[in-house]
Formats: structure tokens, sequence, C-alpha cells
């Protein structure tokens, strides 16, 4: 079988599979460990330029984009960054300056949220390719995508849908009418931003469940969340963001779509037990944040609909690597 056929989520199961037979805790956001008392959590994400990088991005923004990425999963669990580290593959075609610019874009984050950016490695490649890698530290329990329990709320830290709508704008070169709009919507592509100070005002009260960041799309991400607690999930709210709604009514899509299926917001996707809720509430408030209730967990699996406007089961769709694409 090739990799085109099993799929990215096919392919991370069957690792995740040998990891586990060894004995190996795997498959949440992040990886954990304990060093002489001190808890840290471990994550890395990549982006290829071929798959990854939309129309008109900028060396700058992808090295942000990449390292936001990575701080998102740490933030998801409730870990403070402290280093990241950034492996580059390059072409020999690729200019000196915007190589630079993509190492910048990394320390921009990293200074943006308290991490120390601390070099990496560089090789030859075919095509831009960056991998940054991330240490956290946790001073509480980390949040896992495993403890969610029926009965839990489930909340999200923001809207969803602009970056799904920029996204479909880069890619198709579509220009909406209102210029402050697209301006907005490209801000959410190539400066998209992290919800550290959420993730770690959850930990530090200890009144979240079950976390999960949402890069691959939410509705991806509220079927790992439930896979990964043995839950299922009604949705009764899907908060879509001003942004979405005013470009899927310009351009006649479905704002729930791109919502739902846009990927890459970085939003949190949390289960609260309903005894811990003003408490969450009141810590990422007081952090800075919002949340936003948008369903419950239930007995079960599967993540399930009830909206005025559709109902029903929830594909288990988002973005995948490796799949041949439509």
């Amino acid at each position: 079988m090739r990799l085109a056929e099993l799929g990215e989520r096919g392919f991370v199961e069957a690792v995740l599979k040998r990891l586990r037979e060894s004995g190996v805790e795997a498959g949440d956001d992040a990886a954990f460990i304990d060093v002489a008392g001190v808890k840290l959590a471990f994550a890395c994400d990549m982006l290829v330029w071929s798959t990854d990088v939309p129309p008109g991005v900028e060396y700058r923004d992808v090295g942000w984009r990449a390292a936001v990425a990575c701080i998102s999963d740490l933030a998801a669990k409730g870990a403070k960054p402290i280093a990241l580290l950034a492996s580059l593959g390059l072409p020999g075609s690729v200019m000196v300056d915007e190589a630079l610019e993509l190492v910048e874009g990394v320390r921009a984050a990293s200074v943006e949220y308290g991490a120390a950016f601390r070099g990496g490695d560089t090789n030859e490649a075919r095509e831009v390719v960056i991998d940054v890698a991330g240490l956290g530290l946790l001073k509480h329990p980390p949040i896992k995508r495993s403890g969610a329990r029926p009965g839990d709320y489930v909340a999200v830290t923001g809207p969803f849908g602009s970056t799904g709508a920029a996204l479909y704008m880069a890619l198709r070169d579509l220009k909406p009418s209102d210029e402050e709009l697209r301006s907005r919507l490209w801000e959410a592509l190539r400066r998209p931003r992290a919800r550290l100070k959420e993730g770690l005002a959850l930990a530090s009260s200890r009144s979240a469940s079950a976390s999960i960041d949402s890069s691959d799309g939410l509705a991806l991400s509220l079927h790992q969340l439930a896979e990964a607690s043995g839950v299922g999930i009604r949705v009764d709210y899907v908060p879509v963001s001003e942004e979405a709604r005013a470009f899927a009514e310009e351009f006649g899509l479905n704002s729930l779509d791109l919502a739902l299926y846009g990927g890459e917001e970085y939003e949190l996707v949390v289960a609260i037990p309903p005894g811990k809720w003003g408490d969450a509430v009141a810590a990422v408030e007081e952090a800075g944040g919002a949340l936003l209730k948008i369903g419950v967990v239930t007995r079960g699996k599967g993540v399930r609909l009830c909206l005025k406007e559709r109902s029903g089961e929830l594909p288990r769709r988002g973005w995948e690597h490796l799949k041949p694409r439509r």
C-alpha cells in the first residue's frame, strides 16, 4: 500500500500503534516528559511550500506561521513555550534575503510569545521546508485530549471561518469589493495568533478536562477530541466570524462550511465540567480572552450538529496530507 492510499491520518495511526505497543504515551498535541521533577512538553510542526503556503504569502509570514503552529500545540496543553528550534530545507535558488526573512519570522513569533529562538539546522531541498520544534514548561498537569466526560461543556476561544475564507480568496485570486474585509482576511492568513494566554489560564485554574488545537479545522478537531476521550459531542452553536459571513455572502459560499472545515485557525477547543465553567470563564477573561460555549459532551461516539440551519452527523473532514487532491 502506498502512502497516498493510506493518507496522513492512517499513517499517523500506524506510527502511534507502534509507539503505544512499546509503552509510549502518544497521540496528543504534544509529548510530555519529566526531567528531574520538571515537567516538559515537546511539539513540532512542519510547513512545505507546495502544500502549505498559499499564493502571496511572504517568507517572513511562513516563518511566523510555522512557529505559531508549534506554539499553539503547546498552548493547547497549558505549556509555556521556553525555546524554539527551526530546521530549514532550502533550494539553492532561494535568495539569501528570503531565507533570512524565513528565519526572522520564527524569531519574531518567539519574541511575541516569550520563547527563546536558539537556532536549528539547515539542509538542501527541492523546495522550501521549515520545521519548528518547541519546548514548553508545564507548571500544572497538561490538559490532554483524553479527559472529556459526558456532561462537560464544549467551548472554543474564538470564532471560526476567517482563515478558511482567506485561503479560498488566495487560492482562487478573488478580490472582495470591501478592501478592509480583504485586509482583515489576509491578516488572518499571514499572521495567525496562538491562544497561549488562554491555554495557560485554563491550565492554572485546572478548569478544563480536555483541550486540542484546532489547526486541522473545527470539525476534525471535534472528532479528534471525541475519539481521544471515548465520547460523543453534540454541537449546538458554531461561532462564525463576521469576515467569513461577509465573504461568503459576496461570493455565494456557505459560511458554516468555512467555519467547520477551513483549518489553521489556532483556536483552542476545550471541554469544561459544568461545575468549573465559571472558573474557566473567569480565568480566560482575566487573561484577556473569551470562551464561547458551542455544545456538550455526550455518551457514545461521533460528533452531531444540532443547529437550526443544519443537523445530523458532522462529517469527519479536515486537511489531510498524502491523499490525492480532488
